[in-house]
């Protein structure tokens, strides 16, 4: 019930007008006396609480004697509610970009991502905005993860270079398996991804074992080639490999 009562209110109810509106779930039909005494909300404050409920068109009022109070299916509210918000959602995207004025000055900045959750969030936002090609460094433990967005974007005709760390993989555009997991693992103290869309922007995150995770993210074209050079760097690594064997990384890498 606590969740709930934090999910309402992070759609504009408030505390009091969240309990209300619950109470009637489970038991509709009521007075506000009753109704007081089930919400757990003070008796001198119900009816102010119910009059809010019901000009938001949240909870019916029915003429008896006394007035008894029923609630508008929450599939009705939710509905509603979801229209409004991508209604305002929508005018405020156009609005704010238009003030932002993005193409300006919004190149050079570098924004830091804290916490898994959020970085894998930005990266898939990234692949579904991508329009022409998508190149992916990638470790297991995230494919399953991206995969509906990469599939979507090969269906959408991006074109597609990933390189990977680990077994698995998406069975799309050009895949290379990387092949060193457990030594970069080590030597890393965790995994990487980087990814980088139309040559525009990129992202570069970190997951380390111990769940601590970071990354960063630019529309700054020297690091975004950086970046793509990066990814291609394996690529061309990984076909050296194929051809000519280990002796191949040992005369590459000697400095």
């Amino acid at each position: 019930m606590k969740k709930m009562i934090q999910s309402l209110q992070q759609l504009g109810f408030s505390q009091y007008e969240s309990q209300v509106y619950l109470a009637l779930l489970q038991q509709s039909n009521v007075t506000g006396y009753e109704l007081a005494k089930t919400s757990g909300v003070p008796a001198s404050k119900i009816y102010a609480i119910l009059n809010k409920l019901i000009e938001r068109q949240f909870v019916l009022a029915i003429d008896s004697e006394p007035r008894k109070y029923v609630p508008v299916p929450p599939g009705d509210i939710l509905s509603r509610l979801k229209g409004d918000y991508l209604e305002t959602i929508e005018n405020l995207s156009i609005k704010m970009d238009q003030l932002y004025a993005r193409k300006e000055f919004t190149g050079n900045y570098i924004w830091n991502l804290l916490g898994r959750p959020l970085i894998m969030r930005k990266i898939q936002d990234f692949i579904v905005e991508s329009a022409k090609h998508i190149y992916l460094s990638v470790w297991d433990e995230e494919v399953d993860e991206l995969a509906v967005n990469m599939k979507q974007a090969h269906n959408r005709g991006i074109k597609i270079a990933i390189v990977h760390f680990g077994q698995k993989e998406f069975g799309i555009g050009n895949e290379y398996r990387h092949g060193r997991e457990h030594q970069i693992r080590i030597e890393r103290g965790g995994r990487r991804i980087v990814l980088i869309v139309d040559d525009k922007k990129m992202i570069i995150g970190h997951f380390t074992e111990d769940g601590n995770s970071n990354a960063v993210w630019t529309e700054n074209k020297g690091l975004v080639l950086l970046a793509k050079d990066y990814i291609i760097h394996d690529i061309y690594t990984i076909r050296v490999l194929l051809k000519y064997g280990e002796e191949a990384m040992d005369i590459y890498t000697k400095i």
